[in-house]
């Protein structure tokens, strides 16, 4: 079977878009703003980085097990 019949046959999934990636990078920008001016400001920065990683991989978590469930 040649390299182009095996692309044409399967099918390439697109991942679904979500905002954990710019959650993390507003987590991460107070992370450092605290730092600078506010401890509180840190905590949450770091609370929020903490809640957009928990997101980002649970969204890639339930994305690997339906495709292992429909395989």
């Amino acid at each position: 079977m040649s390299e182009a019949h095996e692309t044409e046959t399967k099918t390439e999934i697109t991942p679904r878009p979500t905002f954990a990636p710019a959650a993390m990078a507003l987590g991460i920008m107070m992370l450092l703003w605290g730092i600078t001016t506010m401890w509180i400001m840190s905590l949450g920065g770091f609370g929020v980085m903490a809640w957009a990683l928990w997101m980002w991989i649970n969204e890639i978590r339930q994305e690997w097990l339906e495709e292992t469930a429909s395989e």
